[in-house]
């Protein structure tokens, strides 16, 4: 799957209603939310960028595993293409939530939350003592079927006893059809790894070398976290 490389439109916000938890519009409490422009599959569906992200969201709904069922949690990492692997998971949940799947989007801290800011959400994280509770930090967006959850910070987490995000997310799956995990900003691989049950790697064309994906795609295998697929931005 090959995407173009996008650029911020000049529009600084589009006014969506505020939802309730349940995904319904909630007209009384209505007011423009912050989502970025740089959400094409909301703004401008006809983007390039937001087609490839209907055609991968169709890719990802599909999968399955050996035993025939629906990976729990699917992480975007990358090599090379922090920011554009960002923005694609972003596309990629709106696409699903649009077309009607209950969507979990997990945005990890290393990142500063940016999921949240992309989508006009301010991030909740758990605390140290809360972070056993990860579904009571799940919040709605102004998305119907789209929620966030701002994943605990590592530093946060007693690592003693902490088990991986992958195995807490697992939980979630009677709730929501499809969690994507954005990973791309998370530096240590075996700690983006054991964020979700499979992963899809996002590389650039000119910023990835054939060394280093090759290196990642050997450590993902070590790590026993299934590689799904390969996105490259040209």
């Amino acid at each position: 799957m090959r995407l173009r490389s996008t650029e911020r439109s000049e529009d600084a916000a589009i006014p969506f209603p505020l939802i309730d938890g349940e995904g319904a519009a909630n007209g009384e409490a209505a007011h423009a939310m912050p989502v970025d422009p740089l959400i094409v599959a909301l703004g401008n569906p006809d983007d390039l960028l937001a087609i490839q992200a209907r055609d991968i969201q169709s890719t990802l709904a599909a999968l399955r595993l050996p035993d025939g069922g629906a990976p729990s949690s699917i992480a975007v990492l990358t090599v090379g293409a922090v920011d554009e692997a960002a923005i694609l998971t972003a596309n990629i949940a709106v696409s699903a939530a649009l077309s009607g799947i209950r969507t979990l989007l997990v945005d990890m801290g290393q990142s500063g939350f940016i999921q949240h800011r992309l989508l006009g959400n301010a991030p909740e994280p758990a605390s140290a003592e809360e972070d056993d509770d990860l579904f009571g930090f799940i919040r709605p967006t102004a998305i119907r079927k789209l929620s966030l959850l701002a994943a605990p910070l590592p530093e946060m987490r007693a690592q003693d006893h902490a088990a991986p995000l992958a195995d807490r997310l697992s939980d979630m799956s009677t709730h929501f059809d499809m969690c994507l995990v954005d990973a791309s900003h998370v530096e240590d691989l075996a700690l983006a790894a054991a964020s979700a049950q499979v992963a899809i790697l996002a590389v650039s064309r000119d910023a990835t070398t054939t060394a280093h994906l090759k290196s990642t795609i050997n450590k993902l295998a070590m790590l026993g976290t299934p590689l799904m697929g390969t996105v490259m931005f040209v």
